[in-house]
């Protein structure tokens, strides 16, 4: 197992951060790891490692403690999770995961251990499992991943220390522990979802309907624990005419019995939209008819989340209906209702629904039990109010409101229209990585999909343009698959959430390969689409040897798990720059020219064939999630392939069950076809294996050299025109060798110089460096010659890294010295890419595009070579 990555933005150890050097015991190691405080304990046998904060009682609305945990360990007793302890009293409790997938809670109260609570097979044990504590003065809750694992109501343990354990032998990964008072705090606990208690209630701590008016006293921290961030404004909100509220066995109760077509709600603000990341709202929600009613009579009772725009009357709801459906409505300045989405028969009522409202930058949508029932894009809501909501008659149950808000959510990285992703499901054996980190999600399901249509679509190419193909054609088109996955994460867009989700999918599109090569190796079994294709090890290393050849700082890791060798890594670079030239120089005569193809040849509204992407009915939960999730994002990535290659005709692709484990493309029709059962198949497997389920000094600056004054340089002017747009547009995309052809205009990372605005610049000041990518005998005076600063390749690949080192060098490391970037004329690409290596780098960059040509056209002087 390695060790997932949390949410980005968020301290990892929070308060403990402090306590780990005067704390750490002999035997045990610890330090920062990928977004984690790791815990390694290699010897020492029925070790425990804790780590604690004085913390004192909680205030009167109660405390909140939550903490992000994993663990990697080959025995069984290990653990790791949450402890609270109170010396003066000789008592501890401790609720903690086992390297066994179980949840325990446990306290030792002077000397006598007692179980408080058990949940079997709770723990996922990716990086994902959520340890929290609620407490109230007197009684602390805990819950795992959202199930309420035992309650504590021995003060003797409770009102001292708190922080976290790990226990036994093995590698422990803890991240973002908090403590938070819960009047300020966005908790993410979830209901257990073991039922509605009878009307009336059972509860012997206090009345079974306590009034939840006023909001003195016990009142206001029992609202505190169920409401969280919602409490105030329920307390503070007069009694709506008709409505009561009360404190009811740990739910909050809105009840209703005789006012027709009345609503009660209560909303808190949440700051306005997330500009990255994700923030989740949820609550647990029960409906009962009122009494002496049944459930056929008030079948439109409802009760769910709402959210409210700030700035307009636009207004959502995401509810459950007594009659069992999951419905979303919005509202308009007019009032009127639009349902735009409905979940027939999906919600229980019994109190276990979880409704969850799940925002990202722009897009949004409601989820019922893990499945969403509609998004909106762009809409008013979106940033706003949130709160719950009742409507009709009935009592209406409400429990662990929550807001929740993490950073490394890949909100970008989703498409417009593409759905969000819930934080739960109910459905996780059905859909794999539901319930994972989004980035892992859409990897898997986009890297499996997208490395097969890439495949296929090579193949396409080949058979639609009748060019020739770099080798045997199945190891070709893998190559040119991923050559195309890992494009996107050579030019990173300065999103993390977006770098991460690009990451993933060129890695998963890849790792079946691996996977299904090493389950093969074990088994020594044979697996289906196998025939003319390069065994599954193999073509891995080809695949993965291209894509880590274009971004290697990305990679690294992951070459380093596999056990690939430096010397086959060594080759690795080279070989994707091989592959990267012959594709695009094969395509570039039926490349349409663009910002990603600046080496295309046909004009950008060359005309050209369509490619209609179908998805054929659905028959699986897995191929509906795909569908429904991906569907749009699929379309436009075969849209953007058809604007960017001139097919001679029009190529259909179709999604399909075809009871086979294939995908193929047929020349006879001009069609691909993706089968589900591939995609489901190769996702299962990485699910498996994933999851656990299958065994596998600074010089100083050059100074000018003999360079004349500006009046003398520019007293003969020469006709080239060095602002002649040739058609090609600036691109953040390396041109490939040989470097020769027509230059942009523009530059995208660096400034563009003239010869008359170079002359200002170097006749300005001393400070700058001058830089000759040409490779010919004669250059301007005081530039040195650095012929493959204009390499292709990529822009995260090892080369950039030694342009980068160069400069510091060269500069001191002043990133605002002038660095001057020229080639042999304005059909010499290579200046251009190093002027955007340079300016990727951060580098104060500047490129003159004429060059030498233009430099000699002004009758300026040259000077010899330097190096």
């Amino acid at each position: 197992m390695t060790l997932s990555v949390p949410a980005m933005g968020q301290q990892v150890l929070g308060a403990l951060d402090g306590v780990v050097d005067s704390q750490l015991q002999r035997g045990w190691f610890g330090g920062e790891q990928d977004g984690w405080f790791v815990l390694r304990n290699d010897a020492q046998e029925d070790s425990e490692q804790t780590l604690t904060i004085k913390a004192g009682p909680p205030g009167a609305n109660g405390r909140h403690t939550s903490v992000n945990v994993t663990m990697n360990s080959s025995q069984p007793k290990a653990a790791i999770g949450i402890v609270v302890r109170n010396s003066a009293h000789k008592g501890t409790c401790v609720a903690e995961l086992t390297a066994e997938a179980d949840a325990n809670l446990f306290c030792v109260i002077d000397g006598e251990f007692e179980s408080i609570g058990s949940l079997a097979n709770a723990a996922k044990l990716d990086g994902s499992d959520i340890i929290e504590m609620v407490e109230t003065p007197g009684t602390a809750r805990f819950i795992v991943n959202g199930k309420t694992l035992g309650e504590v109501t021995n003060g003797a343990a409770l009102s001292d220390e708190i922080g976290v354990m790990a226990y036994e032998r093995g590698t422990f990964g803890l991240a973002d522990f908090t403590v938070a008072d819960v009047s300020g705090s966005n908790t993410s606990a979830q209901p257990e979802g073991s039922g509605l208690p009878p009307r009336g209630g059972a509860g012997t701590s206090a009345p079974a309907e306590e009034p939840a008016t006023g909001g003195g006293g016990d009142t206001a921290s029992r609202m505190a624990a169920i409401m969280g961030p919602l409490s105030d404004s329920i307390l503070g909100t007069d009694a709506r005419d008709g409505w009561d509220v009360f404190i009811e066995d740990g739910w909050m109760v809105l009840v209703n019995g005789t006012k027709a077509s009345s609503e009660n709600y209560f909303t808190t603000p949440t700051g306005g939209p997330v500009t990255s990341g994700e923030r989740i709202v949820s609550v647990s929600v029960g409906i009962l008819p009122p009494k002496g009613s049944t459930t056929e009579d008030f079948k439109l009772s409802a009760a769910g989340i709402i959210v409210e725009s700030t700035s307009t009357k636009d207004s959502c709801l995401g509810e459950i209906t007594l009659g069992g459906d999951g419905v979303v409505l919005c509202f308009g300045d007019d009032g009127k209702a639009e349902e735009i989405g409905r979940l027939p028969g999906a919600a229980k009522g019994d109190g276990s629904d979880l409704i969850e409202w799940v925002e990202q930058p722009g897009v949004a949508g409601f989820f019922l039990n893990g499945e969403i029932i509609a998004q909106v894009n762009d809409h008013p809501v979106i940033g706003g109010d949130v709160g719950v909501l009742a409507y009709e008659r009935g009592d209406f149950y409400f429990s662990d409101f929550a807001v929740s808000v993490t950073g490394a959510a890949a909100s970008g990285g989703k498409a417009k229209g593409s759905a969000p992703t819930a934080s739960t499901s109910t459905s996780d054996e059905e859909i794999p990585f539901l319930n994972s980190h989004e980035s892992r999600l859409i990897g898997a399901y986009l890297g499996v999909t997208n490395g097969i249509f890439m495949h296929e679509f090579g193949h396409a190419l080949i058979g639609e343009l009748q060019v020739p193909s770099t080798g045997p054609e199945e190891d070709a088109v893998d190559i040119f698959s991923a050559l195309r996955v890992v494009e996107p994460t050579m030019y990173p867009s300065g999103d993390e959430a977006i770098d991460l989700i690009g990451r993933e999918v060129a890695l998963y599109s890849v790792l079946p390969w691996y996977y299904g090569g090493m389950i093969n190796a074990d088994s020594a079994g044979d697996l289906p689409w196998q025939d003319e294709h390069t065994g599954d090890l193999r073509r891995f290393r080809n695949t993965f040897c291209v894509i880590y050849g274009g971004n290697p700082g990305l990679y690294g890791d992951i070459a380093e798990q596999v056990g690939l060798e430096e010397r086959t890594l060594s080759r690795c670079e080279e070989e994707f720059n091989r592959q990267n030239r012959a594709w695009r120089t094969i395509l570039a005569p039926h490349t349409r020219l663009s910002a990603w193809h600046p080496d295309g040849h046909l004009t950008a509204d060359a005309p050209g064939a369509t490619i209609t992407v179908t998805f054929e009915e659905p028959t699986t939960p897995m191929s509906r999630f795909l569908v429904e999730t991906f569907g749009d994002g699929l379309r436009g990535f075969a849209d953007d392939l058809a604007k960017t290659y001139a097919l001679p005709r029009d190529l259909t692709v179709t999604y399909r069950q075809c009871e086979e484990l294939n995908a193929w493309y047929s020349p006879n029709e001009g069609s691909i076809t993706m089968c589900y059962d591939l995609i489901e198949y190769l996702v299962e497997m990485i699910a498996d294996v994933e999851l656990g389920n299958t065994d596998t000094s600074a010089a100083d600056t050059p100074q000018a050299e003999s360079v004349p004054v500006k009046s003398e340089m520019m007293a003969n002017a020469g006709s080239l025109n060095e602002l002649a747009d040739y058609g090609v547009p600036a691109t953040n995309v390396l041109f490939p060798a040989p470097y020769r052809g027509p230059t942009p205009a523009g530059h995208t990372r660096a400034q563009t110089l003239t010869t008359e605005s170079m002359v200002d610049l170097v006749t300005g000041g001393d400070n700058w460096l001058l830089i000759d990518t040409s490779g010919g005998a004669e250059t301007l005076p005081g530039a040195f010659a650095v012929t493959d600063a204009g390499r292709d390749g990529s822009l995260t690949d090892r080369f950039q890294g030694l342009v980068n080192d160069w400069l510091t060098d060269e500069t001191g490391g002043d990133k605002t010295v002038p660095v001057i970037f020229f080639g042999s004329g304005m059909q010499d690409r290579s200046s251009y890419n190093a002027a955007l290596r340079a300016g990727m780098g951060g580098w104060n960059a500047y490129w003159y595009r004429g060059g030498i040509e233009a430099w000699q056209a002004n009758g300026l002087p040259m000077a010899e070579q330097t190096e």
